[in-house]
């Protein structure tokens, strides 16, 4: 079984994954020729003088591969961004589907508390709306905290879960990342390179993104996402009314069977 909010996770996923691809399909236009004939005094064939940057770049193919892989790397940071937005957004609804469903408060909310004024009350409204803005403050205090590896610990502590630890290593070096991409234009620096090796990093330079970097990016989170989403289905975390309702089995009579085979 999945629940509906990891279908979500794994839509976005694919969404990304094409936009890479299509990137990719761009790039090899380019390197090919395909985007540039006689027929243009600009860089590409389509460029107008509306086009303000474009139209005043040099029309050589240097100047277009330049732009193509510029877009090619933009693209793999937005994915790396997207896909920790994505998998941020999971967990935050996993959160409330966790807390509407009803578990251990004393577990759940831990350390992270919030008062609530007589006007706040009034203005939620309802219980279920008031369970769902303690489950978003509690995430936002996880956040504040600055730790993805904090946030990813405690998430799995507060649905008592037994995530693999391999599993969070290998997923975290590639939320790191998207940590020095907002906040350090994708600068690595000594802690980085010294935490995760296997990046091939080096101080004060920009990460390389490459399509190994994407790759296992998308497979190492999508893994940990998986795994959480496969515990807490096993271990009735969420209602079933979280799940998707595709994903849940059904009970098939013997008399169906026999016609299946037949069939």
């Amino acid at each position: 079984m999945k629940t509906k909010h990891l279908i979500k996770f794994l839509g976005t996923a694919a969404h990304l994954d094409a936009d890479l691809e299509f990137v990719d399909v761009i790039q090899i236009a380019v390197d090919r020729g395909n985007l540039k004939t006689d027929q243009s005094k600009f860089i590409f064939d389509y460029v107008k003088e509306t086009h303000s940057k474009l139209s005043i770049r040099a029309n050589s193919h240097h100047s277009r591969n330049t732009a193509a892989s510029h877009l090619k790397n933009s693209i793999r940071a937005a994915f790396i961004k997207s896909i920790y937005e994505a998998a941020s957004t999971y967990f935050q609804d996993i959160l409330k589907a966790a807390m509407r469903k009803g578990i251990n408060t004393e577990r759940l909310l831990g350390k992270h508390s919030r008062n609530f004024s007589c006007k706040e009350l009034i203005e939620i409204g309802s219980y279920p709306k008031l369970l769902e803005t303690i489950a978003a403050s509690i995430f936002r205090q996880l956040e504040n905290e600055k730790s993805t590896k904090t946030l990813i610990e405690e998430m799995k502590n507060k649905l008592d879960l037994n995530i693999p630890d391999e599993l969070i290593s290998k997923a975290l070096p590639y939320f790191e990342i998207r940590h020095r991409i907002v906040h350090a234009e994708g600068i690595a620096d000594k802690e980085f390179c010294s935490r995760f090796p296997n990046i091939i990093a080096k101080p004060n330079k920009t990460i390389r993104l490459s399509y190994e970097i994407v790759s296992e990016a998308k497979h190492s989170i999508s893994n940990l996402i998986l795994e959480f989403d496969k515990q807490i289905t096993s271990n009735g975390i969420v209602a079933s009314s979280e799940y998707n309702p595709n994903s849940i089995k059904r009970k098939t009579s013997p008399a169906s069977k026999r016609t299946s085979i037949q069939g």
